[in-house]
């Protein structure tokens, strides 16, 4: 039996090449279909049956130049379509700054990369992280602004240095 979604499959595919008539059993789909499986209702097709006569309405869209009907869209969640979250060049743009900020240090730190930055993160941005997922609360614009943050930390561990190697 098939599910819901694969009739509405079927029946869009057949509406496209007109060949559905709506309220009509003997319509030509419904021939298509008893000819290819000999079943006389789309709904008790198996699976294979159910492959069978897309294919086949698909041939003939293919025939007459029309296009199969898309997939239906699946909205994915929203933590995992990153609306509003920080994109992924931003990601590798502040792990970039920070082992660039790391390679300034004078004196070598029991801190690891990433708790060293959610304290920069909750320094700056007020907002508390977890070492293995930093971003997870971040949006696009916290994120521009803990670059630009971190560029600042750069620039002042450069001048430290800099300032150090003078003193000697």
């Amino acid at each position: 039996m098939l599910k819901p979604q694969q009739t509405q499959r079927i029946y869009a595919m057949a509406a496209r090449l007109g060949v559905l008539e709506s309220g009509n059993k003997n319509d030509m789909l419904h021939t298509i279909v008893y000819r290819l499986t000999q079943k006389e209702s789309i709904r008790s097709l198996d699976e294979n049956e159910y492959k069978t006569v897309v294919s086949e309405l698909a041939e003939r869209l293919k025939l007459q130049n029309l296009t199969e009907p898309p997939k239906p869209y699946k909205k994915k969640k929203y933590e995992d379509s990153g609306r509003g979250k920080m994109s992924d060049g931003q990601r590798r743009k502040v792990w970039q700054l920070m082992y660039q900020l790391e390679k300034y240090d004078t004196e070598p730190t029991t801190a690891k990369l990433g708790d060293r930055l959610c304290g920069i993160i909750k320094k700056e941005l007020k907002i508390d992280c977890t070492s293995k997922q930093p971003f997870r609360w971040l949006t696009y614009n916290q994120g521009i602004t803990l670059i630009e943050k971190l560029k600042k930390y750069i620039d002042s561990a450069a001048q430290r240095r800099k300032a150090g190697e003078n003193k000697s």
